[in-house]
């Protein structure tokens, strides 16, 4: 009789989450809505888009640096130290926006959907953290954002602008945020992505020991002088 009864309440609760997911609020509804499509090629690339937001975090701002700094000889040397500053201004960007992120998770500290409605949407990633505002959002806004304002050209907009979209999407797809978190994430990474752009003649000013500059490229020409010659090119250059 007490495993009759255990089976009952069993039914009548999963019976009562089938109909709840149908009754969703407006906002958990939207997310449900875009977790619950059935395929596998949307799912596998909002993961995809996900999990490449760290990776580029590192690679863009670093490797727009290092462009600038190794340059081959001969490079404008106005264009190598734009590719640098554009680094710096991103790598600065995307820690404010990170910082600012973890802040308002911990402070506002919201449920994310698949653990406020664990019978309707279902999680295809592990996050322990607060689901407002999306990090994954604010990221890909912030980085987008920065590149757009450093390079405005179509090839760079047009792929910015089309990964910081579907990022968003891919965290409702993923069980991961509400519609919400997303915009909040948005906003986010493109305001603090604008104030650091508006403030960047100050962060190249007290950035500018580290940067490529006229004086130490010449430094570095006058300084160098051959320990040994070398019979092949032994002919004077004058200078």
């Amino acid at each position: 009789m007490h495993r009759l009864l255990l089976a009952v309440l069993f039914a009548s609760t999963c019976a009562l989450s089938a109909q709840d997911c149908g009754n969703l609020p407006w906002e958990a509804n939207l997310t449900y809505r875009a977790n619950s499509i059935e395929s596998s090629f949307v799912r596998d690339m909002s993961k995809v888009t996900s999990d490449a937001l760290l990776p580029l975090t590192i690679s863009v701002p670093v490797g727009l640096y290092v462009y600038g700094m190794i340059a081959p000889e001969g490079s404008n040397l106005a264009d190598k130290r734009y590719a640098a500053e554009s680094g710096l201004q991103t790598f600065v960007t995307m820690g404010l926006t990170y910082g600012v992120v973890l802040v308002l998770k911990n402070v506002i500290d919201r449920p994310r959907p698949y653990e406020a409605y664990p019978g309707c949407i279902v999680n295809y990633r592990d996050d322990s953290d607060g689901s407002m505002p999306s990090g994954h959002s604010a990221g890909s806004a912030a980085l987008a954002t920065s590149l757009i304002l450093r390079y405005p050209q179509w090839y760079v907009v047009a792929p910015s602008i089309a990964y910081a979209l579907y990022t968003g999407f891919a965290r409702l797809n993923l069980g991961m945020h509400y519609l919400s978190d997303v915009l909040v994430g948005y906003a986010i990474g493109v305001g603090i992505a604008l104030g650091v752009n508006a403030l960047n003649n100050e962060l190249f000013d007290l950035a500018d020991p580290i940067l490529p500059n006229a004086a130490s490229s010449q430094t570095m020409l006058l300084n160098f002088t051959p320990t040994q010659s070398i019979p092949v090119f032994s002919m004077s250059i004058p200078l």
